[in-house]
């Protein structure tokens, strides 16, 4: 870089261009979105309940120097994600045209840089945070060539490891969804267990990534189930995002799990207590035989 450039730079950019590299263009965002971000490689989202294999994917996609791969960017949308949540979930997805500006706003305010950033590198912005799932519907608003990944796991698995986390029951709670008055679980949700809680929010929010996803183009989404995680499934995953890695590098990364959990202990579904069992088939068995989850 010239000593020129370096004098024109604040020091924001100096961040930003650490993180993404050397700018192939010059753009402003406020210019961007004059020209609906024209230019712009398509940003991809995974949308999912968390704990079901983000972080890995986080790993694997990195590999290519194409894309700019982010976990949880910041702000992570945690807390603005279940007040979307709540805004489509009462309002069964019909919106007025004030609430979905809002939410849009929501997002740009939060991804703007990353946004602007990918522009001006020509990387393509990925996000594989579960926290953005909700925004998912604004999203698509904004960017229509949005490709979206749906990340599932089996429902007895993801509870377990939320148990282990301790759901609904730690301080982070204050992002956590729970069910709108509306909900014909709003009632029951006081007297519900943690096994209750925590399959109800698998089955919640994968309800709501199926509503978005009837709403868009079969060829915006890409359903990935990590329970039966293989090479062939990765392949198809990585063509349908065009991002090149190599069989190589994936078999090297499914022998060496990312963020392996070694905190709390709750056993495997298959050991669980037959009322726990009941618990979780009464609230996913509908939605888990959709998956081919056997429970």
């Amino acid at each position: 870089m010239k000593l020129s450039e370096i004098n024109q730079l604040h020091l924001e950019d100096y961040f930003w261009r650490a993180l993404f590299g050397k700018s192939k263009h010059r753009a402003s965002f406020f210019e961007l979105r004059s020209n609906n971000f024209k230019g712009m490689p398509p940003p991809v989202f995974f949308l999912s309940t968390g704990r079901c294999g983000t972080n890995w994917f986080t790993s694997l996609l990195a590999k290519n120097k194409s894309v700019k791969v982010f976990h949880e960017p910041k702000p992570n949308f945690g807390i603005q994600g279940k007040v979307a949540y709540e805004i489509y979930t009462s309002n069964k997805f019909d919106l007025t045209s004030a609430e979905e500006q809002l939410l849009r706003e929501i997002f740009l305010t939060g991804r703007e840089q990353y946004l602007r950033y990918s522009y001006k590198t020509q990387k393509r912005f990925i996000e594989t945070n579960n926290q953005i799932s909700f925004l998912a519907p604004a999203i698509f608003s904004l960017f229509p060539k949005t490709k979206f990944v749906h990340l599932n796991r089996h429902p007895g698995e993801f509870v377990r490891s939320a148990l282990r986390r301790k759901f609904y029951n730690n301080p982070d709670d204050i992002k956590r969804i729970v069910p709108v008055n509306s909900s014909p679980d709003h009632q029951a949700w006081q007297t519900y267990n943690p096994v209750q809680k925590n399959s109800w929010l698998w089955k919640e929010t994968n309800q709501f990534i199926e509503r978005f996803k009837s709403s868009i183009p079969d060829e915006n989404s890409f359903y990935f189930d990590f329970s039966s995680l293989n090479l062939e499934q990765v392949g198809d995953l990585c063509s349908f995002l065009e991002v090149d890695i190599s069989s190589t590098e994936t078999r090297k990364l499914m022998n060496k799990p990312v963020n392996v959990q070694r905190s709390g202990s709750y056993p495997h579904y298959d050991k669980w207590e037959n009322s726990d069992k009941a618990d979780l088939i009464k609230l996913c068995g509908e939605l888990a035989s959709k998956y081919n989850y056997q429970l």
